[in-house]
């Protein structure tokens, strides 16, 4: 719910969705800052703190929801994809609360190392992807190559007939 009401508050304020502060909130807000509204938010970002919190709040929760599907289901996208979905929105969540760009270095590292831990051994095979049949290659190659001059001839037809 967090996510969407950030959502919600993007559309909605203009000087969010501009990139810049506007000249109303300035004034109301007694700012006199000339910069942009992201260098302003963003202009100090808490590396050690972002590290120690995403570690504790979402790489924790993805290790628990990875260990309880099983190493044998790690490679399994289908059952990877809602855990790893939450924890990339745990560790968007985390940075924008302390004032980091989403991604950055930290969040790269971490990502590094789940993928290192959890996914290193998921290889996709050449037996899994197999070549099309000949006849659909020759079909799906030929068939737009043979179309074209078929319809510059209609084309030309058509336009002879308009003289």
């Amino acid at each position: 719910m967090f996510y969407l009401s950030g959502l919600l508050l993007l559309l909605l304020d203009p000087s969010m969705t501009c990139g810049q502060m506007t000249q109303d909130n300035r004034t109301a807000s007694g700012e006199t800052y000339n910069g942009t509204y992201e260098d302003n938010v963003y202009s100090h970002c808490y590396e050690e703190l972002l590290k120690n919190y995403t570690e504790e709040l979402c790489c924790v929760t993805f290790n628990n929801n990875m260990s309880a599907l099983g190493k044998e289901n790690w490679c399994n996208m289908e059952m990877v994809i809602r855990s790893y979905n939450e924890l990339t929105a745990c560790m968007e969540i985390v940075s924008t609360a302390l004032r980091c760009y989403y991604p950055n270095r930290v969040v790269e590292q971490l990502f590094v190392r789940i993928h290192q831990q959890y996914f290193s051994f998921c290889s996709s095979n050449e037996e899994d992807l197999s070549d099309a049949p000949a006849g659909v290659v020759l079909v799906t190659t030929l068939l737009p190559i043979l179309l074209i001059p078929l319809i510059v001839y209609i084309v030309v037809w058509k336009s002879s007939l308009r003289d």
